[in-house]
């Protein structure tokens, strides 16, 4: 709870704001020091030692040449301590307070009146957008994608606490060479879906590109599909985006077990058709890509990595367009970084996808010209919640942004990477199928079948559901949050759905207590 003594305060926080002062005083009297320098020593103390530390002896045995723990033992003797302070305990050169009943009486009174509202901040200017899950529109969701989903679903949660509007994008790359031989597998295999699409498309893609990487005919076929996606306006390219649209409401029927929602879904083939050119004539104008005349990047336009932070990179340059005209994902990834930041005049038309069980419609960028105007885009922050291997194209794309001028964008261009879920023995692969077994829709299933069954027998009917569904979803986001984004998860059924020690499912039964005491 003390760590919102320590992060940037509000109104809100009064109580803690105080508290801060207070002991800032406190201990400027008796060390004889500045207010201001004894508040900038006010930390956390680690292990079980208090509720809030201050290293001040640090500095002062600096300035004074003297031991900080008999500093800190002089300094204990002295201070007169506030009434929402119990008292002050020397450990080696700290000074440990510990919290009276007064000041826990004062919050739980402060907490009851305000109950949901307590701790959050006023609104601020400005937007920030984060971009998650950004599944590829075949296949469902698995535990992988799950951890982005998750990881994106709560920072964006806690930037809004702190009084941001936040608008949560997800971004569908429609046009992708595996969306094409999905789309394939669906004219060609006879088959007709069955159950949930994404995952009924999931299992024939595993299919196709085994056939793909063996048969010729096969990837001529699908490269021309490809190529009428990208073209547009006929009926291969609708066709398929029906397909695809059908299979992202059925991933979104996964997210919605999860609590996690969306504001908007951006179509890779609207970006292409919207706002690309503009992006590219602003990229060339600005000259920040240059077409190549010789050696193996001949015809292609590529940005130059010039800043020492790629300076022992064998090959720097990114090519954003290639030779024969056609997009890379970077290429497009940074015209759409600058359509969020609000750097192009094109916008998007947009219609409804679907409406959410927390009651708002989820919109998505329309190809259809009917489609309406909306409030998206134009952040003044930008976070892209990917997977640690494309730290280089994010760099790339906050360096493209910079030798354009915008330097505040790049500074404001935030990648949140993270490692992937792993399987003991290997990774989660869409093409081999090893996702097969190991959905997000199955880890839920099953942390409901485990929930479910450690329920009391005379819970009965729609409690019953209800309390299984809190504790399962609980149970998964807690297993996956609790690991920080850096490290690897070697996943695990009994680890992830885990009943035992620290998990959701404690959290749950604190809340329930702390609002019977309330």
């Amino acid at each position: 709870m003390f760590t919102m003594l320590f992060i940037p305060v509000y109104d809100d926080y009064f109580m803690f704001i105080q508290l801060r002062e207070k002991l800032a005083e406190a201990i400027a009297e008796a060390a004889g020091v500045p207010v201001t320098e004894a508040e900038r020593s006010i930390e956390l103390p680690k292990g079980q030692f208090g509720d809030v530390a201050s290293s001040i002896c640090f500095a002062l045995a600096k300035k004074e040449k003297k031991n900080p723990v008999e500093l800190a033992r002089n300094i204990a003797g002295k201070i007169q301590l506030p009434n929402w302070v119990a008292y002050v305990k020397v450990e080696g050169p700290y000074l440990n307070f510990l919290l009276s009943d007064a000041f826990y009486a004062e919050l739980v009174a402060k907490v009851a009146e305000q109950k949901g509202e307590f701790g959050k901040a006023h609104k601020k200017r400005g937007k920030t957008i984060v971009e998650f899950p950004s599944v590829n529109p075949n296949k469902p969701w698995h535990i992988g994608h799950l951890r982005n989903a998750l990881l994106g679903d709560a920072v964006a949660r806690i930037i809004e606490y702190t009084g941001e509007t936040v608008e949560r994008t997800d971004y569908i790359d429609d046009l992708g060479l595996q969306v094409a031989q999905s789309f394939w597998g669906f004219l060609h295999l006879g088959k007709k879906p069955t159950g949930k699409l994404d995952l009924w498309l999931g299992q024939e893609y595993v299919e196709v590109s085994k056939r793909f990487e063996k048969d010729e005919k096969i990837q001529g076929e699908v490269r021309a599909l490809l190529k009428q996606m990208e073209e547009g306006d006929n009926k291969s390219a609708r066709d398929c985006r029906k397909l695809v649209e059908d299979c992202v409401v059925a991933q979104y029927e996964t997210a919605f077990k999860f609590k996690v929602y969306h504001d908007v879904l951006i179509f890779e083939s609207d970006i292409l058709k919207t706002i690309f050119q503009e992006g590219m004539e602003l990229l060339k104008s600005s000259n920040a890509i240059m077409k190549e005349t010789g050696g193996k990047n001949a015809g292609c336009w590529v940005a130059k990595m010039t800043s020492p932070e790629f300076a022992n990179m064998e090959s720097p340059d990114k090519i954003l367009i290639r030779s024969d005209g056609t997009a890379t994902y970077t290429g497009k990834d940074v015209i759409f970084q600058l359509w969020k930041f609000g750097l192009l005049k094109n916008d998007f038309k947009y219609e409804k996808c679907t409406v959410q069980p927390n009651d708002k419609t989820l919109h998505m960028s329309s190809h259809h010209a009917t489609g309406g105007k909306g409030k998206f885009g134009k952040a003044t922050r930008v976070l892209n919640v990917i997977g640690m291997e494309q730290a280089y194209p994010q760099k790339v794309i906050k360096e493209i942004l910079l030798s354009m001028g915008y330097k505040k964008e790049a500074e404001h261009s935030v990648h949140l990477s993270y490692e992937h879920v792993w399987l003991e023995d290997e990774k989660f692969s869409g093409r081999q199928g090893t996702w097969i077994g190991f959905t997000a829709d199955e880890l839920y299933a099953e942390g409901f079948k485990r929930a479910e069954g450690k329920i009391k027998p005379e819970v009965g009917g729609a409690e019953r559901g209800k309390i299984a569904t809190s504790i399962a979803a609980g149970a998964i986001r807690f297993a996956f949050l609790r690991t920080t984004p850096e490290k690897k998860i070697i996943f695990s059924w009994d680890t992830a759905l885990s009943l035992e020690g620290d998990s959701a499912h404690y959290i749950i039964y604190a809340h329930a207590r702390a609002h019977k005491i309330l």
